[in-house]
């Protein structure tokens, strides 16, 4: 994923944040990287944990994305052309069309800061999951008339759903938590609960 990333697209500088959950072997490979910032915990707090421990210190508009992932050629940029031909300021999310996957159309996204100002902290995704939190930023980007799928943004993302020899540490979590976090988006969905919108 790292060495994919399109440093400057469309004359927007590109800031790497990574956040290593638990993972002191990734975070001491990076950590010294001049061009990337590397946050550690050391204990497991998930996808959802990470995110939102980085996006309180993201100034501008953010993507989140996992390592297991790669970005086509030109993906960022189309993103970034995407959020200005539909939207008239920075109060959008924008997601990227994922080939190797079926996918949520928020999996991975480009999301303006006038929309994080919308969530307490700017904690984007809904606390209470461990990993599966995306459908509600997307329930909330479309209720709110936010939301454009750039299908010209792609990623490829290596899942094991496809190939299990792609199956890593985050996936076995994610699956560890997966019921418990399965039964909470259905108990909010019952209750017509929606992370930054009620």
């Amino acid at each position: 994923m790292v060495d994919s990333i399109q440093w400057n697209a469309e004359g927007i500088q590109v800031d790497l944040k990574l956040f290593f959950d638990d993972d002191k072997i990734g975070y001491n490979k990076f950590k010294t990287n001049q061009r990337i910032q590397s946050f550690y915990s050391p204990e497991r707090i998930g996808a959802v944990g990470g995110r939102n421990t980085l996006l309180r210190l993201c100034e501008d508009a953010i993507i989140y994305a996992t390592d297991d992932m790669i970005f086509k050629p030109g993906a960022i940029a189309a993103a970034i052309r995407a959020a200005r031909a539909h939207f008239a300021d920075d109060d959008f999310v924008i997601g990227f069309f994922q080939e190797g996957n079926t996918f949520n159309p928020a999996g991975v996204a480009l999301v303006g800061q006038a929309f994080l100002q919308r969530y307490p902290d700017k904690k984007l995704f809904f606390p209470g999951y461990f990993h599966f939190a995306c459908q509600e930023v997307h329930a909330a980007a479309e209720k709110l008339g936010k939301f454009y799928l750039a299908e010209d943004a792609r990623i490829y993302h290596f899942h094991p759903c496809v190939d299990p020899k792609q199956m890593d540490q985050t996936h076995q979590d994610a699956r560890y938590f997966k019921t418990r976090d399965m039964a909470m988006i259905k108990d909010r969905k019952a209750k017509g609960l929606i992370w930054g919108i009620n």
